[in-house]
């Protein structure tokens, strides 16, 4: 027998072989050279669907920072450690509807800090300033991010003291079904605390109930007006800073280097705010 020739088994063999080849049952064509490279149902991979390995986690953090604070880093570092956030967007709102007090420091000057306290982390972001040259409030924001990351999974950061005003929004029903609350811990005086069939002795344990309360109660009153919200409570300890006790300790005289990053600190010195 040549060399050239094949019995009747090594060629019912050979054929086997190529037909269940594991790339045959995806596809691929086994009467080109290039057995690998050559989908049968087209010649280049522009044919084949665009299918993303993964699908991409941001989340907005917006708020006053009237500064920012140590509180608002240790609450976005959980976020992203608890739920893999790939990356936090930092959005400074010149008119927050859940704020009363007056505004102190001016919005740039406010953005500038965010900017100095998220330097350091390549996966926190500040929002870009729109092409009016003005920040657009949270809300746009995460329009924003959607338009942005079309295929991505959007979150919202957010203190239970102020996701309690979300139906008070602007938009609130247009907005809050659009990602999912990650809530962080606050003491909210508007909303008692049930007993939930236990009795709750330690203080965190009065807030994490006290907080999911809060997002109950949220939810009920978006679902009234259509809407379903989704929302999981950061599993952390309740954060004690404000930006309104920062701006009492640095008016009285007090250390706050404590409190704020010590770029913060040097900002708010150097610039006389507060």
């Amino acid at each position: 027998m040549g060399s050239g020739q094949q019995t009747g088994f090594g060629r019912i063999a050979y054929s086997c072989i190529i037909f269940f080849h594991p790339l045959a049952l995806l596809g691929y064509s086994s009467k080109s050279p290039a057995i690998f490279l050559r989908p049968m149902w087209g010649e280049t991979h522009k044919d084949l669907p665009r299918i993303p390995l993964c699908m991409q986690k941001v989340a907005i953090f917006g708020g006053t920072f009237d500064p920012v604070h140590c509180g608002h880093l240790s609450i976005a570092k959980m976020a992203v450690c608890q739920f893999a956030l790939d990356r936090v967007v930092w959005a400074v709102d010149r008119t927050p509807p859940h704020k009363s007090h007056s505004v102190l420091a001016s919005f740039e000057q406010r953005r500038e800090m965010v900017a100095l306290a998220t330097a350091r982390r390549p996966d926190f972001e500040l929002l870009p300033l729109d092409t009016n040259g003005s920040a657009t409030g949270a809300i746009d924001s995460l329009l924003y991010l959607q338009n942005l990351y079309p295929e991505a999974k959007l979150y919202w950061i957010i203190g239970a003291d102020a996701i309690l005003t979300l139906a008070k929004w602007p938009r609130c029903t247009e907005i809050a079904g659009l990602c999912e609350w990650l809530v962080a811990r606050r003491e909210t005086a508007d909303v008692e605390v049930g007993q939930m069939g236990r009795s709750i002795d330690s203080v965190e344990d009065k807030m994490m109930v006290q907080t999911q309360t809060v997002c109950s109660v949220v939810a009920t009153q978006m679902a009234v007006r259509g809407v379903q919200i989704r929302w999981q409570v950061l599993t952390m300890p309740a954060i004690e800073v404000s930006s309104s006790l920062i701006r009492c300790y640095y008016n009285e005289g007090r250390a706050i280097a404590h409190l704020v990053p010590e770029a913060i600190e040097t900002y708010i010195t150097s610039h006389q705010l507060y």
